[in-house]
């Protein structure tokens, strides 16, 4: 047997992209930098910043924002969606645990419609070592991650309402946060430790976005998936998996809003809704063309979960699947 021959092969196809953004509204919000103990007089906690360039009345300005890491509210909503799941959790170095498909180049969970797995992404393993387990076919049901998450900076309409307020020039970081005191009590000597933390005011605006990858296995259901158990494959139904595994992502979001996002959320920080929702699907492979559905929108989470659900699009990729 040739070189060429003995090799494995698959195939994907990008069918588009939902493009998802939205406004979070923040309420004590506190991801934390670490920098603050190296500067003398600083305050104990401070959250991260990031110098960002806005254009106001065409003019550009340099500002020192607030902002969120991607990796915050992805970690965040995957958490949530693990434990809401009840999937088991893994570790590799006894401290983290999260699901995973794959642990030390073993596959430990075998559902090839699993929601985290396909939404978040799952490690590589050899083809070879599921051929020896009999799990040929599921090399044929894996994609890369589908959610891409970008950071979250302050909105534009919120800079143009400082701007309003007390002009561009005069914007500081001190515009986005609040001090808060807290105090620790010894419980046996009575002693007083307090600090001094900076938050995020209520209610700093950001833009947020998540871009959503569709390949066609994704709407176009493979004989070789269906062939391996699934405790999902009931609830996909005869939609496309893609409306699930989106319609699970939206869940995430809706268990964020629910708890919290960032650092003390048990003591009342960290509190966020998602507000002026819109998903556009964008078609990348050229059959999907003709997949031209309206944008769909919501005020709030609910009302965009709502129309997302009855969107027009999963007929549409439907469609594809006989084309």
């Amino acid at each position: 047997m040739s070189a060429a021959m003995s090799l494995g092969s698959t195939q994907l196809e990008l069918v588009g992209i939902v493009d998802i953004r939205f406004k979070l509204e923040t309420y004590g919000l506190l991801i934390r930098s670490g920098r603050a103990k190296e500067i003398l007089g600083a305050a104990d906690v401070v959250p991260m910043t990031i110098s960002r360039a806005y254009t106001v009345q065409n003019v550009t300005r340099t500002i020192e924002v607030p902002y969120i890491p991607a990796s915050s509210l992805k970690g965040k909503t995957r958490s949530l969606l693990e434990i809401a799941y009840n999937l088991p959790l893994y570790t590799t170095d006894n401290k983290i645990y999260l699901h995973m498909r794959v642990v030390k180049d073993d596959v430990v969970h075998e559902d090839p419609y699993c929601p985290i797995d396909n939404i978040f992404g799952t490690p590589a393993i050899d083809e070879e070592r599921l051929k020896k387990k009999g799990l040929q076919n599921l090399f044929k049901c894996w994609a890369p991650s589908r959610a891409i998450f970008r950071d979250l900076f302050p909105s534009v309409e919120y800079i143009k309402g400082l701007c309003e307020e007390k002009g561009c020039s005069d914007i500081t970081l001190g515009d986005f946060v609040e001090e808060k005191w807290e105090n620790r009590i010894d419980r046996v000597t009575s002693t007083a430790d307090p600090r001094n933390v900076l938050r995020l005011k209520p209610g700093v605006e950001f833009d947020g976005s998540i871009a959503f990858l569709i390949f066609d296995l994704d709407i176009c259901i493979r004989e070789e998936c269906n062939q391996l158990l699934s405790a999902y494959r009931d609830i996909i139904g005869d939609s496309p998996p893609a409306k699930f595994y989106i319609q699970t992502l939206l869940k995430g979001l809706e268990l964020v809003e629910e708890t919290y996002l960032g650092a003390s959320g048990t003591r009342g920080y960290g509190q966020v809704k998602f507000k002026m929702l819109k998903a556009e699907f964008k078609p990348i492979a050229p059959r999907a063309k003709g997949v031209a559905p309206p944008a769909v929108e919501g005020d709030d989470l609910a009302k965009f979960i709502t129309n997302v659900q009855n969107w027009d699009l999963w007929n549409g990729l439907k469609g594809l699947c006989k084309s």
